[in-house]
């Protein structure tokens, strides 16, 4: 027994040897955000999702690349549109490490393939699903901001959960269709947001 504990010591010590030497490869490797330019990350996204979605096969005849910006004015989502219908949000985080212990690329997707959603309204604190003519829930397989018509105006996504376009100071929350004033400090429970990142390489575009 204290044969196997000796060489299983041994062998986390070499290993954590040569994490500390590849330390500064890894380093010098990743892929800043900032060495790349909002139109180069966009044409990026672009590219990664045409090899993703649009191979031999495919349902979908075709994409376009809308950028999505935060409450500070920052580039730092993006929206897949795919054609005929479905959609997908991307964050774009602060480095790549290619996958380093399970971390996160550059590109992080809400959701590996299209899914529809439905619209909602908060109601003291619980989620109510708006409901057709039947009392059906409502869904989409088109972005929030297909459905809600937006062509030229600027697309946010404040929070990283919440598809909205401005009004005036306000913005419109695109899941409910209300107009809201974005605190980001009072979001949880309080705006009807639309989806999440989670900071795994399963979900690298």
């Amino acid at each position: 027994m204290k044969k196997r504990t000796k060489i299983l010591t041994c062998v986390l010590a070499v290993l954590l040897a040569l994490m500390m030497r590849a330390a500064p490869v890894l380093l010098v490797c990743s892929q800043f955000r900032d060495f790349y330019t909002d139109s180069q990350h966009l044409a990026r996204i672009q590219s990664r999702a045409e090899r993703r979605y649009l191979g031999e096969g495919s349902e979908h005849t075709g994409l376009t690349v809308y950028p999505l910006y935060s409450e500070e004015e920052e580039l730092d989502y993006a929206l897949i549109e795919l054609q005929p219908q479905g959609f997908m949000y991307v964050k774009i985080n602060g480095e790549d490490f290619f996958g380093w212990l399970g971390a996160a690329g550059m590109y992080t997707m809400s959701n590996k393939t299209p899914t529809a959603w439905t619209p909602y309204r908060i109601v003291e604190g619980n989620e109510v699903a708006f409901t057709d003519e039947n009392g059906e829930s409502i869904s989409y397989s088109e972005s929030h901001f297909k459905v809600a018509g937006i062509e030229d105006e600027r697309r946010y996504l404040l929070g990283g959960e919440i598809p909205a376009v401005k009004r005036g100071e306000q913005y419109l929350d695109l899941v409910d269709g209300e107009l809201i004033d974005y605190e980001p400090s009072t979001y949880s429970g309080t705006y009807a947001g639309a989806c999440c990142f989670i900071g795994k390489s399963y979900f690298d575009l």
